[in-house]
């Protein structure tokens, strides 16, 4: 069931879409649906994915990985907010005291 690929099939493989391939193997006479194409591909160990797309997939999770990484939070709540909230509260408390001392 494992076939051997061979160096120029690979190639074949990653720079054409499994759409493109399963529309090659229907023109050379194939009878199998997509589904079950495809999972006969990854049977014998070929999975037909574009790798130029997959490389851009995984720029795109990398750089929303790093953004994720910069959303610290604390104790649950995001640190810019927390720092936001301390500063209302460190204004109130030196307006309130300026008022009273007014008086």
């Amino acid at each position: 069931m494992s076939e051997i690929v061979s160096v120029k099939d690979e190639k074949r493989f990653t720079k054409l879409t499994a759409n493109q391939l399963f529309k090659q193997y229907k023109d050379e006479g194939g009878t199998l649906n997509f589904s079950d194409w495809l999972t006969r591909e990854k049977t014998k160990g070929i999975f037909p994915l574009n790798s130029g797309l997959n490389e851009e997939i995984n720029i795109s999770l990398k750089s929303i990985k790093k953004k994720n990484d910069m959303r610290k939070t604390f104790l649950g709540f995001p640190t810019q907010t927390l720092v936001i909230a301390g500063a209302i509260i460190v204004v109130g408390i030196i307006a309130t005291s300026m008022l009273k001392n007014k008086k």
